[in-house]
């Protein structure tokens, strides 16, 4: 009976939990080598992003500026210390090498002063190069009580305030039109080919010296310019006429016509064909 059933049962190999001791082993050994990695791998991040954006050998302390004339450099300085000083992702700031933002930097420049080109690069590791062409004053613009130099492009100047020695060193354009002003970018909306006709007019004039030249004037109709002479009259001249012709006809009346009646004449308007009108 009992040899039956020895011969009747089967061994069952599937039911036993047979574990290996050495694999456990290695699957500790496989965990413990993956924390060190990745411990190691945080520290090589964090030092990374400390020598990329706060390493104090990055952080940009030089500035190299060329091409000022007018403009101070300490001013300059200050703007790009204040940009230096400015946050970048909370903890960060824009001194580093890396983060300092050197398109920002010549806008700022260009919006405060309208030079004619900025140009920012950085020299590593710490180290900002500014090259500056500042715009050269052509004339004055006024507008009410308020005078400012401005380009020979038509840009106001803001660099500095318009002295009495300024007014008499370059000539004044008075806008009295609602349609001319100063845009945001600081340009005055004025056609370039009625800005040349004025340079043109202020040439000519200034070859005349009995005819000396106190403002030019933009009136509401853009087709004329008005002149105001020192002892003289007002002029009226037309845009879209030679301003040489017009000087020599206005100097030629003044000659033949007007004699010395010249300085209690209210005014002279040259704008009407061959017709010259005289009050």
């Amino acid at each position: 009976m009992n040899k039956k059933n020895k011969k009747g049962i089967k061994a069952d190999y599937q039911a036993k939990n047979l574990k290996n001791p050495f694999y456990r082993a290695t699957k500790k050994k496989k965990k413990g080598r993956l924390r060190v990695v990745i411990f190691f791998a945080l520290i090589f991040v964090v030092a990374l992003f400390w020598l990329i954006f706060a390493a104090p050998f990055l952080e940009i302390n030089k500035i190299e500026i060329t091409g000022l004339e007018r403009v101070k450099e300490t001013e300059i300085n200050n703007i790009f210390k204040d940009q230096k000083a400015e946050s970048k992702a909370l903890i960060l700031k824009e001194n580093n090498f890396f983060l300092f933002d050197s398109e920002e930097f010549e806008n700022k420049l260009i919006n405060n002063y309208n030079f004619a080109q900025v140009k920012v690069r950085k020299k590593f590791p710490d180290t900002l190069s500014v090259i500056i062409s500042e715009r050269p004053y052509a004339f004055i613009f006024q507008e009410g009580t308020n005078f400012y130099f401005a380009s020979a492009d038509a840009y106001i100047i803001k660099d500095e305030a318009v002295s009495e020695e300024a007014k008499n060193r370059y000539f004044i354009l008075e806008n009295r039109s609602q349609i001319v002003k100063i845009t945001d970018n600081g340009k005055i909306n004025i056609k370039p080919d009625y800005l040349d006709f004025i340079f043109a007019l202020h040439t000519e004039l200034t070859k005349y010296p009995d005819l000396k030249l106190k403002r030019l004037i933009i009136e509401q109709e853009l087709n004329s310019v008005l002149v105001e002479l020192d002892n003289g009259p007002l002029v009226y001249f037309n845009s879209q006429k030679d301003p040489i012709i017009q000087v020599e006809d206005l100097a030629l009346v003044k000659k033949e016509k007007i004699g010395d009646n010249f300085s209690s004449t209210k005014y002279i308007d040259l704008r009407y064909g061959n017709m010259i009108y005289i009050n």
